[in-house]
């Protein structure tokens, strides 16, 4: 089991969040484990942080509850405008071996092929009421994707920004993720200021994922690059 998640997780699963319930200002969201919108597995609940980024800019802490194989997260939107909440993944070693996938740095291990260290996010904006606040900066981690307003439209551009260690990260990859549809609707590449535009083409929650390696942040005898992902679910409208 363990060598099996390691291999879908370096193939490309990932987390993120989704709306669980929906209770006006009674927020509930659900973190879930798996690849393309659809579930498979579960996140381990020790390598995760969650936070609530409010409309006048303060941050809080959030609780994971573990729940039927995801975690749910709840919140009360005291004041109208947008929430974005962002669950934080730690940096986890994994490494390919003749022997199969391990967890843990190249020098624990014989015939390593490929060892990366691979840290993930995921984010969620959360618009409350029809004219609160929404503040398009980058508010956490190193990869981060910043959409141009809290929610799309069908029939328009999704059009967003996606910046690593704070500065456009031009020329990468952004793929698009209906849950609706079950399936990948399109990808499309940053310009050389990192912004994407993306046509959106039926409404429910739309998953914008980005993946970035980094081989010049290796360490010797531990990993031979950093791969960066990152998510962001956003609601999209008739």
């Amino acid at each position: 089991m363990e060598e099996s998640k390691i291999e879908m997780m370096i193939q490309g699963h990932e987390i993120w969040l989704e709306e669980s319930k929906n209770g006006g200002k009674d927020v509930e969201l659900a973190l879930v484990y798996g690849h393309n919108m659809r579930q498979d597995g579960m996140a381990d609940e020790t390598r995760l942080k969650a936070f609530n980024y409010h409309p006048d800019g303060s941050k809080y802490d959030l609780k994971l509850i573990a729940d039927d194989k995801r975690y749910l997260l709840k919140f009360k939107a005291e004041k109208e405008g947008s929430y974005a909440v962002v669950v934080d993944m730690e940096s986890s070693i994994l490494c390919k071996t003749k022997d199969g996938n391990k967890r843990g740095p190249r020098s624990q291990f014989k015939d390593v092929t490929y060892a990366g260290a691979f840290h993930q996010m995921a984010k969620i904006i959360c618009p409350v009421g029809g004219d609160g606040e929404y503040s398009g900066n980058v508010l956490h981690g190193i990869l981060e994707t910043v959409p141009s307003k809290p929610w799309f439209q069908v029939g328009q551009e999704a059009e967003m920004q996606v910046f690593y260690e704070g500065e456009p990260l031009a020329f990468e990859e952004v793929k698009a993720v209906s849950k609706k549809e079950g399936k990948q609707m399109s990808l499309v590449k940053t310009d050389d200021q990192g912004r994407a535009r993306i046509p959106i083409t039926t409404d429910g929650e739309w998953m914008f994922l980005v993946r970035h390696k980094d081989p010049s942040k290796k360490v010797n005898d531990m990993f031979d690059e950093s791969v960066f992902v990152s998510t962001l679910v956003m609601e999209t409208m008739m």
